[in-house]
């Protein structure tokens, strides 16, 4: 499986949503974590969690789509966390993977600038036609007013919401630069991703 975590704006939890995915894939095979991030945070944290059980190779570049398959070769699974405000980067992840993770914090701010990450990625489904888009609700508190409008109004603009949602947690917050000892809400939210992906 390769999967790109997108969104264009910063503070979205890309990083840890990478992160822990990875951390779940390893669990069935041999996985990678790109980081396409200029700013590195996904190299930062493993340089400073040292024993993550899976490699982070840092590969910031335009060509990334092209690069891929000579890097990920030994690998049964790929996570790549793309940068905020990169549009070309995160367009040749988008080519490179099956799977495409919209993480978004549900606020009205959050919501009015997603639309060119989508817009971004379902260009590059015309070049990568097995290419799938789902958005993942982050930092939510849940039962509130702003998680359940978010949702109604994304899946009202035809986007498939993952049900799994990622609650606004000290666990999750304070997870930078460890090694993960428990996977939390992201190994449903990795059982839900592989039945969207058959």
């Amino acid at each position: 499986m390769r999967i790109a975590v997108t969104n264009l704006k910063g503070g979205s939890g890309k990083t840890t949503t990478s992160m822990y995915l990875a951390h779940a894939l390893t669990l069935d095979g041999p996985t990678l974590l790109v980081d396409a991030d200029p700013q590195g945070s996904a190299l930062s944290w493993s340089e400073a969690a040292e024993d993550l059980p899976f490699p982070t190779v840092s590969l910031p570049v335009k060509n990334l789509h092209r690069q891929l398959d000579s890097i990920a070769a030994a690998y049964d699974h790929v996570v790549i966390d793309t940068p905020p405000g990169h549009p070309a980067i995160t367009a040749s992840a988008a080519q490179a993977v099956d799977l495409a993770i919209v993480p978004v914090q549900p606020s009205i701010l959050d919501l009015d600038r997603i639309d060119a990450t989508i817009e971004l990625i379902r260009d590059a489904q015309v070049l990568n036609e097995g290419l799938r888009i789902v958005v993942l609700l982050t930092r939510v508190t849940s039962g509130t007013k702003s998680q359940r409008d978010i949702r109604q109004v994304l899946t009202e603009d035809g986007l498939t919401v993952l049900e799994t949602e990622i609650p606004q947690r000290q666990s999750v917050a304070l997870a930078g630069g460890t090694v993960l000892t428990k996977l939390d809400v992201y190994e449903p939210l990795l059982t839900e991703i592989r039945k969207v992906t058959v």
